[in-house]
């Protein structure tokens, strides 16, 4: 038993400095996330689909598209003051954690998986916002884009966004598309509507430079890898 202590104590002493570096690099990505101050008001949904758990983002990893957006879900669950967070999959589901911690916020949300179910019902996030009335600023989905309703009773994200417009006129329709399979779950033509594919924390200054008006083509030329 002693030994399994001291072995368990020194892999602490060596895991926990390790975290802990992790931890204040992200913090730090956050920081310089440009277009989201901590008075705007954001949803953030991330899809636990089953699609979102088919491909890895390397031949050698294990990380999936589903873990991919629980932690650029809780990146600006950390950024932002006024946030709802949450997964939908069969339903829509918030969980209030504690925007301290980025990293461990994103394993209590993989430990969640299953709460909620794996379909693709995100206009159940949308009729959320509309039974309770709930203005946001910013709706972020982080998705692979293979969304529809499960209960085949003719909904759509596409619909519900239109309702949700006359409550939120001002309100902004963020897609971020993980995996890339070519398809749209709503008319990319709005103006209120944004889709980009990818899973780099510099997806947030693409956006923000969008909404200013700025060549996407010449800021990507711009982002430092």
């Amino acid at each position: 038993k002693n030994a399994i202590d001291k072995t368990m104590n020194d892999r602490k002493q060596i895991v926990l400095p390790i975290l802990e570096a992790l931890e204040k690099a992200v913090c730090h990505t956050v920081d310089n996330i440009a277009g989201f101050d901590e008075n705007t008001k954001v949803l953030l949904a991330s899809d636990t689909s089953g699609s979102m758990f088919w491909y890895s983002i390397g031949a050698n990893s294990s990380v999936k598209c589903y873990h991919v957006g629980l932690l650029l879900s809780m990146l600006m669950r950390h950024k932002c003051k006024n946030v709802v967070a949450g997964m939908f999959g069969d339903v829509w589901k918030e969980y209030d954690f504690s925007s301290d911690n980025i990293l461990k916020n994103t394993v209590r949300l993989i430990s969640k998986e299953g709460e909620v179910g794996y379909s693709t019902n995100a206009y159940k996030v949308i009729d959320s916002l509309i039974g309770n009335k709930r203005v946001i600023d910013k709706v972020m989905l982080f998705t692979d884009c293979e969304l529809w309703d499960s209960n085949n009773g003719g909904n759509s994200l596409a619909m519900s966004w239109k309702r949700y417009k006359r409550i939120a006129p001002d309100a902004k329709l963020y897609l971020f598309n993980l995996a890339g399979y070519g398809t749209s779950p709503i008319d990319m033509k709005r103006d209120d509507v944004f889709c980009i594919a990818g899973w780099s924390d510099k997806v947030f200054d693409i956006l923000a430079a969008l909404e200013h008006g700025e060549n996407a083509i010449d800021k990507i030329r711009r982002i430092v890898v």
